[in-house]
């Protein structure tokens, strides 16, 4: 009995298994600085999964959402012992003008981010679109005259999707950022 019971909670399981998630091509390669003012590549990335998110400290719409959703998954992640070993979060500033590694510090300190593994990258306009459009989110938009004031509330559009990468560099899925269980879809590339 206890054999056949086994077979059937095996059989179960296998049939709740999720298929794997597509490719979507590869991640970026860059090289930014992070919220210490340290250079932080892609590169740093391989072999730990990734999720990356678009924010600016100045928002007052979505970005504080998506940054209590990293805060949330990144006590998750600690928990499973997945942190900074095996996955990293990533946020980078759509508004390089005006955040600056120790705003992003600053603005990391709010949603108490660990820096080894929560890393907010800033770099010069050019650099961070690059990237931005890379990952194609959205498109280069023009640059905005150096005496800009710093975008408040919803002025800067910017895409909430999550982008997971996984350990080889792949996009493995857009995330809806303001919804989804990250962590549930970090497992599946883990």
């Amino acid at each position: 009995m206890l054999v056949c019971t086994l077979g059937v909670v095996g059989v179960l399981a296998a049939c709740q298994q999720q298929p794997p998630l597509d490719v979507y091509g590869r991640m970026p390669e860059f090289s930014l600085r992070d919220q210490t003012g340290a250079t932080f590549s892609s590169t740093e990335l391989n072999g730990k999964v990734a999720l990356i998110d678009f924010v600016y400290t100045h928002c007052t719409d979505a970005c504080p959402i998506l940054s209590a959703n990293f805060a949330q998954a990144q006590r998750k992640l600690a928990d499973d012992k997945l942190l900074g070993t095996k996955v990293m979060l990533v946020s980078l500033s759509v508004d390089p003008m005006h955040d600056t590694p120790s705003v992003l510090a600053e603005y990391g300190q709010r949603f108490k981010a660990d820096a080894n593994a929560w890393k907010f990258l800033t770099g010069d306009w050019e650099d961070v679109y690059d990237v931005v459009s890379g990952f194609k989110i959205a498109v280069k938009p023009p640059r905005p005259a150096l005496d800009a004031p710093a975008p408040g509330g919803t002025e800067l559009s910017h895409s909430t999707r999550i982008v997971l990468v996984d350990g080889q560099g792949q996009v493995r899925a857009y995330l809806d950022g303001q919804d989804e269980d990250l962590v549930a879809a970090v497992r599946r590339v883990v």
